[in-house]
């Protein structure tokens, strides 16, 4: 091995140790992201699935340009105590009602109701809207708190279940649209 040689090496094995997420996307490509902010995506792109299993787009998938902001990397791992995750569900299930609380102890899951038709709460990036002026369509929405990462998961639905109860246009003026079905019994 030459001194160039030993130099590639170095290099490969310098630019190896700076992945810091190395995430598969839903089309089958991979997301890499590098230490030092630069993105890599790789890999051959095939047909998107829908992002809720089961579900069929009404018509093609939407596009929207990727952005960092919402990225997992390791400095956004949530670190959440199980004292917090434990206080934060106690404080959901207070604000709950009886039904409510019910599926939500169930499955992990409710519905809350609002002027523009019921939204279920439960699932992160899969928010499922009944329009009212849509009856036979589902909405799949994705709205989460700037901090989200940062928070017990039952605080985020906290958020929300508060921001839909007092401001529900605003609610649905930051949801990011992901699709429709048509309604499940």
């Amino acid at each position: 091995m030459d001194a160039v040689d030993a130099v590639d090496a170095a290099d490969a094995a310098d630019a190896a140790a700076e992945v810091v997420l190395d995430l598969e996307l839903p089309d089958g490509r991979h997301l890499v992201v590098f230490a030092d902010g630069r993105e890599v995506v790789v890999g051959r792109a095939g047909a998107r699935p829908h992002p809720v299993a089961g579900w069929e787009w009404l018509d093609r998938p939407p596009t929207r340009p990727r952005t960092n902001a919402a990225l997992p990397t390791p400095r956004r791992l949530p670190r959440v105590t199980p004292a917090a995750d434990r206080r934060a569900r106690e404080l959901l299930e207070s604000l709950l009602t009886e039904e409510q609380r019910d599926d939500y102890r169930r499955t992990g899951r409710f519905w809350v109701p609002t002027p523009r038709g019921p939204v279920r709460l439960g699932e992160l990036y899969r928010l499922v809207h009944r329009p009212v002026d849509r009856p036979h369509l589902e909405h799949v929405l994705c709205v989460v708190p700037r901090t989200y990462a940062d928070l017990p998961l039952p605080d985020v639905w906290t958020n929300l279940l508060l921001t839909l109860a007092v401001e529900p246009d605003r609610f649905f003026d930051v949801a990011v649209f992901q699709g429709a079905r048509r309604c499940q019994p």
